[in-house]
């Protein structure tokens, strides 16, 4: 057995909580070691690692669809953002204006 204490931790319970047969096993053996016949299970079966092969499609697929800004593009932003602070800004200008002037 790996861990053979009798105090549970919080990360423990909070394991236990989200798959019980998760704790058990890690409790009995330990993470390391189940990562470790994972991998010789994967190796054996011809399969690769899903989470990281995942990632590394996703990767390679959105970096083909990447849009490369256009030179100037974030001078239209500044333009566009400080418009829309101006109107805002005289919005909340003219309803103050409004409530205590008149």
């Amino acid at each position: 057995m790996h861990n053979n204490s009798k105090s549970i931790s919080a990360n423990e319970i909070n394991k236990f909580l989200y798959c019980p047969y998760q704790w058990y096993y890690e409790r009995q053996y330990s993470a390391s070691l189940i990562r470790e016949l994972y991998k010789e299970r994967n190796e054996r079966l011809g399969l690769e690692d899903t989470a990281y092969s995942n990632f590394k499609k996703g990767q390679a697929f959105h970096s083909e669809y990447r849009v490369e800004a256009e030179p100037g593009s974030t001078f239209k932003y500044f333009v566009r953002a400080a418009i829309i602070l101006v109107i805002i800004t005289g919005i909340v200008c003219g309803y103050l204006f409004y409530q205590y002037f008149l």
